[in-house]
């Protein structure tokens, strides 16, 4: 069963990779031009890692895999390139794979919408749109386990890219946050952060990349924290990396919310696909 999971699960990121480089094709045909409308949204990964405090056991060290793409509705708004309409969805699980009968520590569902503009120059980028997350656990009636959430928010992600391959951006967010049935804000508060800072770099050619960004939390008064070093194993089309990620906070999975649980640091190696085009996409 687990075999079969990871290979239907390569299966899927080898079709999107073929999309993702059909897309930087310039051919007219039918094929191409919806490779060129559906594509790698955020970026695609399959990882595994252990906890950098407490024991490292069967249960705490886990396999972390993230799947997400788009399809645009609409291109080249009132004859802009670049401007664009979307849909898109990804999906973030946490799998403990190495623990008996290897459960799923959380998932998580973030369907969306999105509006993408480019300005002129093809520096600075906004992204905005609309999200919900949730990590699809049943609520009000039975079967009830009381661990529901669920987040509803508007973002505006705005992106600065310098002609040597830094990246800046900032996402600032805010919306509606639900434990069980009851409207609670200390979602965003306390874990999940109002605004989140980014800074990238991608090497000339592509080959290196490296990433860092931090989301304040208050009450108490904290950050999550994600970092990444990648290099890539690919044709540039594909853009397939080996990279390292180290992650410390509360927002990778929405079960730790409310939970009483402290956050641990992570570390852990995989294959990344990170979607073409500027600006760079990172990871969620």
């Amino acid at each position: 069963m687990k075999k079969a999971f990871l290979i239907l699960l390569a299966s899927f990121l080898s079709v999107a990779a073929e999309a993702a480089s059909e897309r930087d094709s310039s051919a007219v045909s039918g094929r191409s031009i919806y490779a060129s409308a559906f594509g790698l949204f955020r970026p695609n990964y399959l990882t595994t890692g252990i906890p950098l405090s407490g024991h490292v056991t069967r249960s705490t060290a886990d396999v972390k895999f993230q799947v997400s793409v788009k399809l645009d509705l609409w291109r080249n708004i009132a004859g802009r390139e670049g401007m664009a309409l979307s849909i898109g969805y990804t999906q973030r699980s946490i799998w403990q794979l190495y623990g008996e009968s290897a459960p799923f520590k959380d998932n998580m569902y973030i369907p969306g919408i999105y509006f993408n503009v480019p300005f002129k120059g093809g520096e600075d980028f906004l992204l905005a749109g609309f999200e919900h997350r949730s990590n699809g656990r049943p609520h009000g009636g039975a079967p009830k386990d009381g661990r529901s959430r669920s987040v509803n928010y508007l973002f505006a992600e705005y992106s600065h890219v310098f002609p040597f391959g830094l990246t800046l951006q900032a996402n600032l967010r805010g919306g509606l946050a639900y434990y069980e049935d009851d409207m609670d804000q200390r979602m965003f508060y306390r874990y999940l952060g109002y605004a989140t800072f980014t800074a990238g770099y991608d090497s000339p050619k592509g080959r290196l990349y490296a990433m860092a960004s931090v989301t304040p939390r208050f009450s108490p008064l904290g950050t999550n924290a994600t970092a990444e070093f990648g290099c890539r194993i690919s044709p540039p089309a594909v853009g397939a990396y080996l990279f390292l990620q180290f992650h410390y906070g509360f927002d990778e999975a929405l079960c730790d919310c409310f939970d009483g649980e402290r956050a641990v640091p992570y570390l852990r190696l995989g294959v990344i696909l990170r979607p073409s085009g500027f600006p760079r996409a990172f990871s969620l």
